[in-house]
C-alpha cells in the first residue's frame, strides 16, 4: 500500500497557414455506430424509456400512453454516484434518476449497467407516477461511467498497492471531462470523442509525494494531451495500442468527483 509522504497541494499542469480547399469527411463505420442514446425499460407494469441525447427523451407504457420531451444535459448528484435528467411539456414532466449500480432484469435475468427511476406526471395530474427498472448507455456513451485500470504497456496492476484500490477515472460526456486518481495525485481536465478516437486535454493534478510513483507518471504521459484509438469490450475499455495500451474495467464504486484542483 502506498504510503504518503508530506504533500504539497500545489497545481501542475502536465503538458505534454494556408486556404486549401476541405474535402468533405467520411466517417468510418465505428463512426457511424456512435449513436448517443441511453435506454431503459421495466416490468409489471411494462415500460420503456430512450433518451436520444440530441434531441428528445421518449417515454411509453405497454397500455398506450407516450410521452416525448425535450432532451437535457444530466445533472451530476453531489452526495451520491446518481445523474438526474428532468425535461416537461405541457403534456406531462418526466424525471429520469440513473444510479451506476448494477441492475438484474426481473423476467429475463439479464444483467444491465445501471439501476433507474423513471418519475412521470402527467399533465394535469394530482400524483406523480413512479417506474424503476434497469438501463444501459448505448454508442460513445457507454464510455460514460468509471474506469479502473488494469494494465499499462503490459503491466498489470495490483489494487492492493494504492489507498483508493488503484487508478482509476471517471469520464463525463456530458460535461465533456475526466477526473480521476492515478495513485496518488488526483487529477481531472477536458475530454471528448472524434470518431474512433478519444481525445484527452492537458490534465491537471495535484502534486503529492507518494512511493511507487512509476505507474501513476506513465498514465499521466499516456493521457494528457493525446488522442488515441479506443474500443469497448463487455466491461473493458482499450485506450491506444501496442506497448501503450491501456486496459481498464468498468468499476461500481463511489464517483471519483469533478472537484477543481
Amino acid at each position: 500500500m502506498n504510503k504518503l509522504i508530506p504533500l504539497i497541494l500545489l497545481p501542475v499542469i502536465l503538458f505534454s497557414c494556408s486556404a486549401t480547399k476541405q474535402t468533405p469527411k467520411v466517417q468510418s463505420p465505428i463512426a457511424q455506430q456512435t449513436v448517443k442514446h441511453f435506454a431503459a425499460t421495466g416490468n409489471e407494469p411494462f415500460w420503456s424509456i430512450t433518451i436520444n441525447f440530441d434531441s428528445t427523451m421518449y417515454f411509453n407504457t405497454a397500455d398506450g400512453y407516450k410521452l416525448r420531451v425535450p432532451a437535457v444535459t444530466g445533472e451530476k448528484a453531489a452526495d451520491a454516484n446518481i445523474t438526474r435528467y428532468h425535461s416537461e411539456t405541457s403534456q406531462g414532466a418526466l424525471t429520469v434518476q440513473v444510479f451506476n449500480q448494477p441492475c438484474e432484469d426481473t423476467m429475463s435475468g439479464k444483467m444491465n449497467d445501471f439501476s433507474v427511476q423513471v418519475a412521470l406526471k402527467k399533465a394535469g395530474a394530482t400524483a406523480t407516477e413512479v417506474y424503476k427498472g434497469c438501463g444501459n448507455y448505448h454508442g460513445i456513451y457507454q464510455l460514460n461511467t468509471i474506469w479502473t485500470l488494469q494494465s499499462i504497456g503490459g503491466t498489470k496492476i495490483d489494487p492492493a498497492k494504492y489507498l483508493q484500490g488503484g487508478p482509476a477515472m471517471e469520464i463525463r460526456l456530458n460535461d465533456k471531462r475526466v477526473a480521476g486518481n492515478a495513485g496518488c495525485n488526483r487529477f481531472s481536465g477536458s475530454f471528448g470523442v472524434d470518431g474512433e478516437e478519444v481525445v484527452f486535454g492537458p490534465l491537471m493534478s495535484t502534486k503529492m509525494a507518494c512511493e511507487n510513483m512509476d505507474i501513476e507518471m506513465k498514465l499521466l504521459s499516456h493521457l494528457s494531451g493525446k488522442s488515441m484509438k479506443y474500443r469497448i469490450a463487455g466491461d473493458t475499455l482499450f485506450l491506444g495500442e501496442g506497448t501503450n495500451l491501456l486496459t481498464f474495467k468498468k468499476a461500481v464504486r463511489p464517483s471519483l468527483g469533478m472537484k477543481p484542483l
